[in-house]
């Protein structure tokens, strides 16, 4: 038996040591070179100096540093994009995101997979961006970085929106507007009502878009872009909402006041042109017919065409035809592969995240094994206990019994023995008065029978003496063995007090690893039904029907009195059952007292005073 208790310990030890390696990682960090640690710190706000300082720093060793070599490669590719130079591949940046993919550094992982998409993006390789763009998303969940959230959420939003990913584009912009808010950047929170205004438009939701039009507008102000490119480019996007709105003055309006090196032609002419005001109209468009972009051709020479239909500028008509549909073909023969390849990334966007949401339903799965192999683990070490305990005893009620009888067989031996030796003095006085003739004939054989019958009695105690020493002999061959038998289970018992603690330590480490107390321990928060009966089950099946017996020896006790007691049985403070409560710290502590004194009026025999409430709970 106690072999087997030794080769459940030695399971358990095992087991346990392979979870914690399992669970702990690669989490621990050397020493960083202090030229890294200064370029990190000084890459949002000044990338030159931090890529000078990576410049001008020796490369760490790829073999006998991996550490500082990694952030080497991540922070001078971060600085590089920073600066907007050409970057021809992600091979760089790829060390780093190699060596922190495995690691429990989850900002790190975020940031290099952010420039991988990037990298990849630049380099035209959409679908490989966009899965590092989600994997960077889901790292940067765990972290407390909001200035690298912003960037991965604009980055996909970008994405999205140039590919008419409108629902996804429009989430991502919001979670990107969110994290700008939460850094306080005015800069990341102008660049993200931008973006948002444009999620808007592809909705066909024109008013949102104006208005948050607007309020980039109000920001770039504020941070005083009044006079610079980026709030001219807001100015004929709103121009342009309201062209797509039929506002039309209001839109002119909006581009006349920009400075002339601003003014989008294409856009006056076609607000001229859908104002019956040709001439205006033509000299516009034709103005814009200088550029290579084949789109904007396009749109050109469909509004020159629309003008033609007018008397006076029939005569273009047939030039304008023409050209409109050489350029239509071009711009359908590049969309047709474009939307190809748009399909094929939606398609494979969601199939990436089917992906993940299997892998997290897997996860579930083996850590609910995991909890029920503990379960049993714990159940198995509780009954070798607990037969233990009950063979110990009945060995030491049997050692006790013994030893009582052998002591009162020892009391009566001396007995015995004393009465013994008082009959033998009296006799020999008897004797020597006999043989000193200090009596007469007829006190002589009175003297002779009291001889004769001490000495029969002394034969019968001389009988008894040596029944009793046989039993005292037979009692202590037996009590020897008990007393070893007793040394032997009292390591037993140590044994055993070792398991309890053991199984202690095991409900404690299910309880601690559990999702739901972990997050209650890092910020409290108030429960709803759903999740107050999470806890119950597991205090139920953890702590040894916790709650069937609580609400045994208690059958008045309600939900919220429960709640507390498996609180109080989970460890938690009176100032994080205060907020979990949703109640003051003094609150909490009137109900321990009422608690208290409802469970003394239902227990035989209450409660003492100087029993807490917290200590009888835990012990319970």
């Amino acid at each position: 038996m106690r072999k087997i208790t030794h080769y459940i310990l030695y399971i358990l030890i095992a087991f346990t040591v392979l979870l914690n390696i399992r669970c702990s990682g690669n989490g621990k960090e050397k020493t960083l070179l202090p030229e890294l640690v200064h370029a990190e710190s000084v890459m949002f706000d000044h990338p030159d100096s931090a890529l000078h300082i990576l410049e001008d720093m020796p490369m760490p060793s790829a073999r006998r540093d991996k550490e500082n070599h990694a952030l080497w490669c991540l922070l001078l590719t971060q600085a590089q994009y920073k600066r907007m130079m050409k970057i021809p591949s992600d091979s760089l940046v790829r060390i780093a995101y190699d060596y922190y993919k495995p690691t429990n550094n989850a900002r790190r992982k975020a940031i290099a997979a952010l420039y991988m998409g990037c990298i990849n993006y630049d380099l035209g390789n959409i679908e490989e961006a966009m899965q590092y763009y989600l994997a960077a998303k889901t790292e940067v969940d765990k972290t407390d970085d909001y200035k690298t959230g912003y960037l991965i959420m604009s980055s996909l939003t970008n994405l999205y929106l140039f590919r008419d990913f409108a629902d996804y584009a429009l989430d991502a912009c919001m979670k990107a507007y969110d994290y700008a808010v939460k850094d306080s950047n005015n800069r990341y929170q102008m660049t993200s009502l931008g973006l948002l205004a444009r999620c808007y438009c592809i909705s066909n939701e024109f008013p949102k878009a104006i208005e948050t039009y607007q309020k980039t507008a109000a920001k770039a102000v504020e941070l005083g872009f009044e006079n610079n490119e980026y709030y001219y480019s807001i100015q004929k996007e709103i121009a342009l909402v309201y062209t797509n709105s039929w506002k039309f003055e209001k839109s002119l309006e909006i581009l006349k006041a920009l400075p002339k090196m601003y003014q989008p032609s294409l856009l006056i002419g076609t607000n001229y042109l859908m104002l019956n005001q040709y001439d205006s109209a033509y000299f516009y468009l034709n103005k814009d017919l200088n550029t290579d972009n084949v789109y904007t051709k396009k749109s050109i020479y469909k509004a020159l065409y629309q003008l033609g239909d007018t008397p006076e500028y029939r005569k273009y008509l047939k030039t304008y035809c023409d050209s409109l549909l050489f350029y239509t073909d071009s711009v359908m023969s590049l969309d047709k592969g474009k939307e190809i390849i748009a399909y094929k990334e939606k398609y494979d966007h969601q199939k990436l995240i089917t992906e993940q949401q299997r892998l997290k339903l897997e996860k579930a799965d083996a850590q609910r094994m995991l909890f029920i192999i503990t379960i049993c683990l714990i159940v198995v070490i509780a009954v070798v206990a607990y037969f233990y305990q009950k063979r110990l005893v009945r060995k030491e009620t049997t050692i006790r019994k013994q030893s009582e009888q052998l002591q009162d067989y020892m009391l009566q031996l001396h007995e015995y023995e004393t009465r013994l030796m008082q009959n033998n003095r009296y006799m020999d006085e008897l004797q020597e008065q006999i043989s000193r003739q200090e009596v007469n004939a007829e006190d002589i054989d009175s003297y002779r029978e009291q001889i004769d019958s001490l000495q029969s009695e002394n034969s019968r105690l001389s009988e008894n003496i040596n029944t009793l020493q046989q039993h005292i002999v037979e009692y202590t061959s037996k009590l020897d063995k008990a007393r070893r038998d007793t040394e032997k289970f009292r390591s037993i018992s140590e044994e055993n007090l070792n398991l309890k603690q053991r199984e202690r330590m095991l409900a404690d480490y299910v309880v601690d690893n559990d999702r739901l107390v972990k997050e209650l321990r890092e910020k409290c928060r108030v429960l709803d039904d759903k999740e107050w009966e999470t806890l119950e089950q597991m205090c139920e099946s953890t702590y040894g029907n916790f709650v069937s017996r609580m609400q045994s020896i208690c059958l008045t006790l309600t939900k919220q009195e429960l709640h507390l007691c498996i609180l109080i049985k989970l460890r938690f403070s009176n100032t994080q059952m205060s907020e979990i409560f949703g109640v003051s710290v003094s609150s909490v502590s009137q109900k321990k007292f009422r608690l208290k004194k409802h469970l003394s009026d239902s227990l035989e025999g209450g409660l003492s005073e100087d029993m807490t409430l917290d200590r009888w709970v835990a012990e319970f």
